[in-house]
C-alpha cells in the first residue's frame, strides 16, 4: 500500500526523504534528501552521542536547512515527507501530547509551511530499494561516522536513557569478589547435592550456623573439635581446615566433604 502511494506522488511535488542511524560506537546521525523533478538537496548531520535512533529520526525531520529550504523550491503546492520511522509519525500525529523541543520545532515549521503547501507525512518501508530512502540512509550513516562535534545537546530523556543503559550494564555484571559470590541469594541452590547439604552450606555462608548462640549481645560458638583451642566460627573453621573463602566459593562440594571428614556437620 505504501509503495503504491509513493508511486502515485505527482512528479512536480517535493519529496523529502529522512532517516536516522546509529553505529556501534553509540554515535548517531541524521540524513535528509530532498528531490523535485529538476532539483536535489542533500544534508547529513552528526547528532549527540548516545542519542536514540528515534530522536535521530525526529532530528532528520527537523533539520533547519531542509525544512527552511522547502519554500524556495519551485514545485506544485504539495510536499511529501517520507520516512521509514513509524514511531516518529505516530509521535507527531499525537501533536497535542508533544512536549519535547524537537517535536515542537517540527510541528511549528510544518504549520508555517502548511499555509502555502499541502503537507503529507508518509511512512515508507526501509531497505526495499527506494532510491530516496537509500540516499537518506547513507547520509545518516555518514553523519554518525562524522568526527566533528555533535550539532545539538542531549535532552533530559536522552540523558536519562543514557545513564539508565549504563547502570543496567553495570548491574548485569556481578562483582567478582568472594563475598558476593558466597552471599548472593540462592547461591547454593545451583549445587548438585541434596537439600540437607544445600541448607548446611547456606547456613555456613551466612554465618548463622547451628552452634551460634548469643550471650550479652555477643556471638558465641562452640569450641572447635579439630584444634580444641578456639571457637568454631565460620572463619576459624576455614582457617583450621586450611581453606580460604575463595575455595569455599569455587568448590563448595569439596568444602562439604572436608566438613564431613572432620565431623563438623553437627556444628554447622
Amino acid at each position: 500500500m505504501a509503495l503504491e502511494i509513493i508511486n502515485d506522488i505527482p512528479v512536480d511535488a517535493v519529496k523529502v526523504y529522512t532517516d536516522g542511524s546509529k553505529n556501534d560506537s553509540d554515535c548517531t546521525g541524521s540524513g535528509i534528501y530532498i528531490k523535485t523533478y529538476n532539483q536535489e538537496f542533500k544534508i547529513q548531520r552528526r547528532n549527540p552521542d548516545f542519542c536514540s535512533v528515534f530522536l535521530s529520526e525526529l532530528i532528520a525531520n527537523n533539520i533547519d536547512e531542509g525544512l527552511d529550504s522547502l519554500s524556495s523550491f519551485s514545485c506544485s503546492n504539495a510536499i511529501w515527507i517520507l520516512t521509514d520511522s513509524l514511531s516518529s509519525i505516530q509521535h507527531l500525529a499525537n501533536w497535542h501530547r508533544v512536549r519535547d523541543s524537537t517535536g515542537m520545532n517540527i510541528l511549528n515549521k510544518l504549520k508555517s509551511l502548511s499555509a502555502s503547501y499541502l503537507i503529507h507525512l508518509q511512512w515508507i518501508p526501509s531497505h526495499v530499494n527506494i532510491r530516496g530512502n537509500e540516499i537518506a540512509d547513507a547520509f545518516a550513516k555518514a553523519g554518525a561516522d562524522d568526527a566533528s562535534a555533535p550539532s545539538a545537546s542531549l535532552t533530559y530523556l536522552e540523558l536519562f536513557s543514557r545513564f539508565k543503559s549504563r547502570n543496567k550494564t553495570i548491574w548485569l555484571i556481578p562483582p567478582v569478589h568472594h563475598w558476593y559470590q558466597g552471599c548472593r541469594p540462592g547461591g547454593c541452590l545451583s549445587i548438585d547435592c541434596n537439600r540437607h547439604d544445600q541448607t548446611t552450606l547456606t547456613r555456613f555462608l551466612s554465618g548463622h550456623i547451628r552452634s551460634l548462640t548469643f550471650s550479652d549481645n555477643s556471638k558465641c560458638f562452640e569450641i572447635c573439635p579439630k584444634c580444641i583451642a578456639e571457637q568454631a566460627t565460620p572463619d576459624h573453621i576455614l582457617a583450621c581446615l586450611g581453606l580460604s573463602k575463595q575455595d569455599l566459593v569455587s568448590n563448595l562440594v569439596l568444602t562439604l566433604d572436608f566438613f564431613r571428614v572432620h565431623r563438623l556437620m553437627d556444628l554447622i
